[in-house]
């Protein structure tokens, strides 16, 4: 007999459990996190689509209030195969939920707050980044880098930034006014997730234009 056929039967073995065994927990992440979104969120109306067995899903949330609509994408580590999973924690390194938030109402200007894990990849991603003005925050031992281009967006985002719940689990946000959207990337952790969401849609409010006109940094006209 083959004397590497035992090896081989073993490793079939494994990687079918660890197939079963990742695609049972990616199930039950997938389900809490987007529990905890609509809990935070309180969507109208929900649908997910998957996006490839257990790597993920797209959500739109019909919404009511001071957005127009919630969708995003839910990416999880591809726990279900053993051999690739390993190195996946090198790469993307955890699980992933990006949420795009349509305003309803004009925004006062484009700002992003990015990790320091996050700030390499944000450099070839932001269009213009050499064009804001970029003032590393640090809050609760996460440091934190704030791009604006006016005063008055960068106190925004600070006080979002102090206001809002688990912060030190956010990779990316960001604030479009062209198209008043406003962006999230996380990394979910479960009991965090739904606190960091529930304060972050109402600290969002600060970033609507309310009769105020913004100037650009240093002359900002007062309320």
């Amino acid at each position: 007999m083959n004397i590497y056929i035992f090896p081989l039967i073993a490793l079939a073995i494994f990687a079918t459990l660890g197939y079963f065994r990742g695609k049972k927990k990616n199930a039950w992440i997938s389900g809490w996190i987007s529990r905890e979104a609509e809990e935070a969120l309180k969507p109208a109306d929900t649908d997910y689509v998957n996006i490839g067995g257990t790597i993920g899903y797209n959500f739109t949330y019909k919404m009511k209030g001071q957005f127009r609509e919630a969708s995003g994408t839910i990416t999880m580590l591809p726990r279900q195969s053993v051999l690739y999973f390993p190195i996946s924690l090198l790469t993307a390194k955890h699980d992933r939920v990006y949420i795009n938030l349509k305003a309803n109402g004009k925004l006062a200007g484009e700002g992003h707050i990015v990790s320091e894990k996050y700030i390499k990849s944000a450099r070839s991603l932001i269009s213009g980044y050499r064009n804001f003005h970029n003032t590393e925050y640090s809050i609760n031992g996460s440091k934190f880098y704030l791009l604006s281009k006016t005063a008055s967006v960068e106190k925004m985002l600070i006080n979002f930034a102090e206001k809002t719940e688990s912060i030190n689990n956010l990779r990316h946000f960001c604030c479009f006014p062209d198209n008043k959207n406003f962006f999230i990337f996380i990394k979910p952790v479960r009991g965090e997730l739904v606190k960091f969401l529930k304060s972050a849609v109402t600290g969002l409010d600060i970033f609507y234009i309310k009769g105020r006109k913004n100037d650009e940094r240093g002359n900002e006209e007062k309320d």
